[in-house]
């Protein structure tokens, strides 16, 4: 639990006591690679804290795939549209690789937020930091080329060398061979 732990004290200052009760609402899960959390159709009530590995997260219509984000270490995730509502999710949640992430529902989510308000605040900062990132990533895909996109994707992370290139093409919004051709440039 010390990733989880780290990360929240990252974020904001609480009492012992008060992240010791709600680390307990917390379950550790490990997930073998090519493994769903979620698929189309699922009754969504969990949030997902990634302590190791990676998830992807897309959406599938007329059989294409439609990738919305790459998630890995030191961060939450969900289906955003549908856990509150606890609404049946339209998107898949798959494992890139072998990863280990810390669960809480919902339910007790709220449960923590209405009793430390201090817990409240991680709530909005997380997911404010998470919208930032969303506004972020589509301003750069509207005003950026593909070379520009890859170029900032490289900065973010080491997430283009965890991602295969077919899902990091779709995810850039072009083609496997220009990604291909776009690497090349770039070594």
């Amino acid at each position: 639990m010390n990733s989880i732990s780290d990360y929240i004290q990252n974020i904001i200052n609480i009492e012992e006591k008060e992240l010791s009760t709600i680390l307990s609402c917390f379950e550790k899960k490990v997930i073998p690679k090519n493994k769903f959390v979620l698929k189309k159709g699922q009754l969504v009530s969990h949030y997902y804290f990634i302590a190791s590995g990676g998830f992807i997260i897309y959406d599938m219509k007329n059989d294409i795939r439609a990738i919305r984000y790459f998630a890995f270490e030191n961060e939450f995730i969900t289906d955003i549209l549908k856990v509150k509502s606890r609404g049946r999710t339209e998107s898949y949640i798959k494992t890139l690789e072998d990863t280990v992430v810390y669960t809480i529902t919902h339910q007790k989510m709220e449960e923590m937020y209405n009793r430390f308000p201090i817990w409240e605040r991680f709530g909005r900062l997380v997911w404010e930091n998470a919208f930032t990132s969303v506004l972020h990533a589509i301003h750069d895909f509207q005003s950026l080329n593909a070379k520009e996109r890859y170029l900032m994707l490289q900065k973010r992370s080491d997430l283009i060398n965890r991602v295969p290139l077919k899902d990091l093409s779709l995810f850039l919004g072009i083609t496997p061979s220009s990604l291909s051709r776009i690497r090349k440039e770039i070594l």
